[in-house]
């Protein structure tokens, strides 16, 4: 799949949500770290999926968004996969105080923007071995 042309208004948010995501942990916001390294992530799979087939599937589950990736003959790391697992409940959770599930730690702030790039760095040579 060579030559991939990721729709740039697709990739232009996704960028800013992960600049977010890097400037919110550097500030301590650990909840909207996470809930901006999803945001990221997701933007970017919806980038790919649109490159590949021209709509997206509308969802905020990046599990399956990848699995729209997947049914395009493209494979994904187990490493991916993990990845986007952990990051999904952060669309959802991260942002309803009450229903969280997780602390809010710089560990894991750290964690979901180090997720977010190895999803990132996939769809990028993915797109563009």
């Amino acid at each position: 799949m060579k030559g991939i042309k990721l729709p740039i208004e697709w990739v232009e948010k996704a960028e800013v949500f992960l600049r977010n995501a890097r400037r919110n942990y550097d500030e301590g916001v650990y909840w909207l770290t996470c809930f901006s390294a999803h945001q990221g992530v997701e933007l970017y799979l919806k980038s790919l999926i649109v490159a590949l087939t021209g709509i997206h599937p509308y969802t905020h589950d990046l599990v399956e968004l990848l699995d729209a990736v997947r049914a395009v003959g493209i494979e994904v790391s187990s490493e991916v996969s993990l990845a986007c697992e952990l990051l999904t409940p952060h669309y959802t959770l991260a942002r309803y105080p009450g229903k969280r599930v997780y602390s809010y730690t710089s560990e894991r702030g750290r964690l979901c923007v180090e997720y977010a790039e190895k999803v990132v760095e996939w769809v990028r040579k993915t797109a563009d071995p």
